[in-house]
């Protein structure tokens, strides 16, 4: 990170990324449930959804595996990401980013990697000032 202001924002669990993703995952059960499949595939496809919503609980809303993001820095389109077992890594923050007041879709092209990776980040996951800061920088960088 090259430049004199780093913005660093603590990541916390957010209440309410975690009921957005529960009410998801219940939802794409109870379609599941009502379609015409054949009951085995019915259940595979809801043991995947609860395995799905167990992963993403786990490491973008509880922030208990190796790989959660605990915090981000940001400096001009450069970011550094801190994650729970100490390691981390630096990127770039990439055009597919989505800000708006609710959330903020957080892509990142790590260095010497061709695979984005992303997050979602709730008001309620970072203190509201911070929120509207990462906001604001995002959108003017």
């Amino acid at each position: 990170m090259s430049g004199a202001t780093v913005l660093k924002f603590p990541v916390k669990p957010s209440p309410r990324f975690a009921a957005l993703l529960l009410i998801l995952h219940l939802a794409v059960a109870l379609v599941v449930s009502a379609t015409a499949m054949p009951l085995p595939a019915k259940l595979l496809v809801i043991l995947v959804a609860i395995l799905s919503l167990a992963y993403y609980l786990s490491r973008d809303v509880l922030l208990r595996l190796p790989g959660s993001w605990l915090e981000i820095s940001l400096d001009q389109k450069d970011v550094s990401i801190a994650a729970r077992n100490g390691s981390g890594f630096l990127g770039q923050v990439v055009n597919q980013t989505v800000t708006n007041p609710y959330f903020v879709v957080l892509c990142v092209q790590p260095e010497k990697h061709r695979k984005l990776v992303s997050r979602v980040i709730f008001p309620d996951s970072i203190s509201p000032g911070a929120f509207r800061e990462l906001c604001v920088h995002l959108k003017f960088t």
